[in-house]
């Protein structure tokens, strides 16, 4: 299937002026402004349809500019844009850790009452920002997001399967140590999901940066 952008951008906005939720979450001048619709921006849409019993539970990405999303690919909006915190969010969301958390409430839907009700580390000890490269580098393959890797001060490219893995494991050792968690903490997460889901190398990698930090 297929949309005319001009069509879905009026649709997007009628919808958006009559949302109760964007109403108190956001300035009326920006409401106003069609350009301002997340549409137009790189977005963390996450999967809606999903179970605890899954590989992984909580699964998010970032998608494209002006890429329409159905129900089922719910996104995260922001209210004021810095692409870094977007990546350091996204970067918890798709961690070992939080999917941990996640899959204790979710039955068949991940949801944003579920969502919300979800807790994220201390600010005051998380090392958002190199969390936030890190998940942006991850993100950034190709040309559809060199915007969004210029405005996060990382490079833009494909990355080789090793490159990948060092870099999540990275995330998931400064997400559990930002959630204060201890290594055996950490290793019992780690029994919640299966070998194929997160493979034994990949735990030890995550283990080793968990003893570097």
């Amino acid at each position: 299937g297929y949309g005319l952008p001009d069509n879905i951008e009026k649709f997007l906005q009628d919808k958006r002026k009559r949302s109760r939720e964007f109403q108190r979450a956001f300035p009326n001048d920006m409401l106003e402004d069609p350009l301002t619709l997340p549409y137009h921006f790189v977005r963390i849409a996450f999967r809606a349809v999903t179970n605890r019993t899954n590989s992984r539970t909580a699964i998010g990405c970032f998608v494209p500019p002006r890429t329409p999303l159905t129900d089922r690919a719910p996104f995260v909006a922001f209210y004021l844009w810095n692409p870094l915190e977007q990546a350091f969010v996204l970067g918890v969301f798709n961690g070992v850790s939080f999917d941990w958390q996640a899959r204790r409430s979710v039955e068949t839907t991940l949801n944003y009452f579920i969502l919300n009700g979800l807790t994220f580390p201390p600010p005051d000890n998380t090392p958002w920002r190199r969390i936030g490269e890190l998940a942006a580098r991850l993100s950034c393959v190709d040309e559809r997001f060199a915007g969004f890797a210029a405005e996060a001060g990382v490079d833009c490219g494909p990355l080789t399967g090793a490159q990948r893995d060092d870099k999540r494991a990275e995330i998931d050792a400064l997400v559990a140590h930002a959630y204060d968690l201890s290594e055996d903490e950490l290793r019992f997460i780690f029994t919640d999901f299966t070998g194929n889901a997160v493979s034994p190398a990949y735990r030890e990698k995550v283990l080793e940066w968990f003893e570097r930090l």
